[in-house]
């Protein structure tokens, strides 16, 4: 068991593409230079600063790196304020200006020396680049947004997503914000503790995450070192906590496996995180040195779209779940809360509303239930596995398309700017 843990026409004008931006030399601006501005209107186009504590790769990075995408395309100007990690060449890419704030330090934790430092550089940016509304995703550095952009009266929006948040946190979040979550499960919890919340679920572009050829596949295998004969099992998501834990159970799984009538089972894990160095030599015990490497550690990696579709069953949750599912993967859905099993049309509603086990699940993960999915899916005929694959990349297709979440995002972004508007004219007439 388990360790328990603490379209539519672009609604935006076209703009001309930006220029990347980056702060290399921080000076700490004056607090008494930084004068609000007045919301007297929208700017054409719409920008946005999006923070983030660092550049990762994960769910929460990885989604804020499909909405800035999609934003972009609908004309939004967006600009991006946090530590640098492996994710910042692909928003380098897309164009986008680029400040450089280290909320965290090495060990993920806030950076308190430079707690007042940090706020008057979001608040320089705030200014600098005529930003219309913030949009926070995470602890820290989402509080420091919180105040920046209260003090600067500048719409916030903050995203909810996970249930890991501290109750602190999201009430003094929720004062002068408007908060967003991506899954039925989380608006509830957020209900409960008194705060109400809007659901947008996370989206992926399926176009990217589709199901390779075969050749191409025959190649990929060969680099990785895996016989054509075996049965990759693929687990990916971040390291850390719970889910660094799953990593470690499907280990401890896959082993038993191959001792108990599946010796050609090897298994793939993708993610980093705190718990990546117990990963590895947990993996490295179980092989023997000189007989076949059946766990293959690859990392934090981009090209994910190739290791799904090598895979014959994928085991993960959240943003890990949809893309497996959009490349026609076979899915094992479990998360933070525990296993939902294999994916399929009967249960889709049930891990939409839990995000794959994510935040929320009936059951705990164990070896014997994990065991008994894997056999289903090794031993499932041919016919039954396309029907499988095929209506769950119709299920994504149909539900969890970015273009359409981002669509929803803009009218959020345009409703809670238009209430800071006229919450700064009501300032503003009291004041004369």
């Amino acid at each position: 068991m388990l360790k328990k843990k603490r379209g539519a026409q672009s609604l935006l004008p076209k703009k001309k593409k930006q220029t990347a931006v980056m702060l290399n030399k921080i000076h700490v601006p004056s607090p008494a230079t930084l004068e609000p501005p007045i919301l007297s209107k929208l700017s054409v186009p719409m920008r946005i600063l999006m923070v983030i504590d660092q550049l990762n790769i994960g769910g929460t990075e990885t989604y804020t790196l499909s909405i800035t995408r999609e934003l972009i395309k609908k004309g939004a100007i967006v600009v991006i304020a946090c530590k640098k990690g492996k994710l910042l060449e692909h928003f380098l890419g897309l164009g986008c200006p680029f400040y450089e704030i280290d909320f965290v330090l090495d060990n993920y934790e806030l950076d308190h020396e430079n707690h007042i430092k940090n706020l008057q550089l979001l608040k320089s940016v705030i200014l600098s680049e005529r930003i219309d509304l913030v949009h926070g995703h995470q602890i820290p550095s989402g509080s420091l947004a919180r105040t920046a952009a209260d003090q600067m009266n500048i719409p916030y929006v903050f995203t909810v997503h996970g249930a890991y948040y501290d109750k602190e946190f999201l009430d003094s979040a929720q004062k002068n914000s408007t908060i967003t979550c991506v899954s039925p499960s989380i608006r509830r919890l957020l209900k409960s503790k008194g705060i109400d919340s809007k659901v947008i679920a996370n989206g992926i572009d399926t176009h990217e995450y589709h199901a390779y050829g075969s050749t191409y596949l025959d190649h990929f295998r060969d680099r990785l070192g895996i016989p054509h004969f075996a049965t990759i099992i693929l687990y990916a998501g971040r390291l850390s906590w719970e889910k660094g834990e799953i990593g470690e159970e499907i280990i401890h799984t896959i082993d038993a496996m191959r001792n108990n009538g599946y010796p050609n089972l090897h298994l793939i894990i993708a993610g980093g995180g705190n718990k990546q160095e117990d990963i590895i030599k947990l993996a490295t015990t179980k092989q023997q040195p000189g007989f076949e490497t059946y766990i293959h550690y690859v990392g934090e990696v981009m090209n994910m779209g190739a290791y799904y579709s090598l895979s014959d069953c994928v085991i993960g949750t959240g943003r890990v779940a949809l893309e497996a599912m959009s490349c026609e993967r076979p899915l094992i859905a479990s998360g933070s809360r525990g296993l939902l099993g294999i994916v399929k049309p009967e249960n889709y509603e049930k891990a939409w509303d839990c995000w794959f086990g994510d935040h929320d699940s009936d059951k705990k993960l164990s070896r014997a239930l994990l065991t008994a999915h894997l056999r289903k899916i090794i031993n499932m005929e041919p016919k039954a596995k396309s029907h499988l694959v095929q209506s769950a990349k119709k299920f994504v297709n149909d539900r969890f398309q970015i273009s359409q979440m981002v669509e929803q995002l803009i009218d959020i972004y345009r409703q809670s700017i238009q209430l800071g508007m006229e919450d700064e004219h009501k300032r503003i007439a009291q004041q004369k």
